[in-house]
């Protein structure tokens, strides 16, 4: 499984620890695990981007890390007595958080024109459109009003003997 993070927060994966019979093992101390961490370029990195562990109780217990660049980072952690082989995962890092990456693929499906209005427009003498505006919104009971813009832009057209020269859209 896929966990996600951003670039400069904690980032957490938790495992859980059993023996041989199945059972959860509590109490381990937790200096006794160690780790790799293999940054996005591939890069182990253990020495310049510390994780530690902890327990959270009843055999489960967590990683910390701060990842520093944005990609896939990979890490196995081991224990010599129940897990040598190392359990590990991969933890995919963005740059932004997930609020501002929901935000900026609502403005591209509303510049590909969902829930998007043009509005306020001006025409040269040959009917031709020279500006106007364009809304995007999150829903589309919202289109047309003044509720759930989610960003608003200007365009501007240039024409030459009723040819388009030259098409702006300028974000306000």
């Amino acid at each position: 499984m896929l966990l996600f993070g951003k670039v400069g927060d904690i980032f957490h994966e938790d495992f859980t620890v059993v023996d041989s019979s199945a059972n959860l093992v509590i109490g381990i101390d937790t200096s006794t695990f160690t780790h790799n961490i293999f940054d996005p370029t591939g890069a182990e990195v253990s020495s310049s981007v510390p994780v530690t562990f902890v327990e959270l109780g009843f055999g489960h217990y967590r990683s910390n890390f701060r990842p520093n660049i944005a990609g896939i980072w990979y890490l196995v952690v081991y224990h010599h007595t129940y897990f040598p082989w190392g359990k590990s995962g991969s933890i995919q890092v963005f740059g932004n958080d997930f609020d501002s990456i929901a935000t900026l693929l609502q403005r591209v499906l509303g510049l590909v024109q969902e829930n998007f209005c043009i509005d306020q427009t001006v025409y040269d003498d040959n009917n031709c459109m020279i500006s106007g505006r364009i809304r995007i919104y999150d829903s589309a009971i919202s289109v047309g009003t003044d509720i759930g813009v989610i960003a608003i832009y200007r365009i501007e057209a240039d024409w030459t003997d009723g040819i388009m020269t030259s098409y702006r859209v300028i974000r306000l």
